[in-house]
């Protein structure tokens, strides 16, 4: 597949949260094991990860269906509550900030999942999805345990992206192919949600 493209579908962080977010990580290194830190350019909250898929089958299939699945998609949040080893905490392999996502973005996570199964010939099995941002990667195969750390934060879903995914010189470098705005407003209850 020589002009496959490695991509995902995800969900942007913004300054509100990556600043405080990387301040800390930043900070925090020197308690850590070696690790790698995430650009800040590169921080995203995954949603399907698609795989390596051939330009032709993006254009022609992928991107239309993920609109279709978007098209009565609503906002949500995803609510943060701890910096934590993943997917392990035992033998963690990366530092990821982890929280839960409101009923509506469950809901949309779900429904690209389900529907791009098909499409791409991924399996339709029912898999736990952890929300979760990737902050910085450990370099030791073996790392010590990590306790988790509380850490609050919300992150508003207003959009959805696709990313693709080439390897740089420093690691990957991930870049915006196609943005999908979610227009309508929130329920009530994913915007009281705690």
């Amino acid at each position: 597949m020589a002009d496959a493209i490695r991509s995902f579908l995800a969900v942007p962080v913004g300054q509100s949260v990556a600043e405080p977010l990387m301040a800390t990580v930043n900070a925090s290194t020197h308690a850590l094991p070696p690790l790698r830190v995430t650009p800040w350019a590169n921080l995203h909250l995954t949603l399907v990860f698609l795989g390596a898929v051939p330009q032709r089958v993006l254009d022609d299939q992928v991107i239309p269906r993920v609109g279709e699945l978007l098209a009565d998609a609503r906002p949500g949040r995803i609510h943060f509550r701890q910096v934590a080893g993943f997917p392990d905490p035992g033998s963690p392999r990366h530092l990821v900030l982890e929280g839960y996502a409101s009923p509506t973005i469950e809901t949309l996570q779900r429904t690209l999942r389900e529907g791009l199964a098909e499409t791409l010939g991924h399996s339709r099995q029912e898999q736990q999805w952890r929300p979760h941002i990737t902050v910085a990667h450990f370099r030791d195969r073996k790392p010590r345990p990590i306790t988790a750390t509380p850490w609050q934060a919300e992150l508003p879903v207003a959009e959805v992206c696709l990313y693709e995914s080439e390897q740089g010189l420093h690691g990957p470098v991930y870049r915006v192919r196609e943005r999908w705005p979610l227009a309508q407003e929130p329920d009530e209850a994913d915007a009281t949600e705690t």
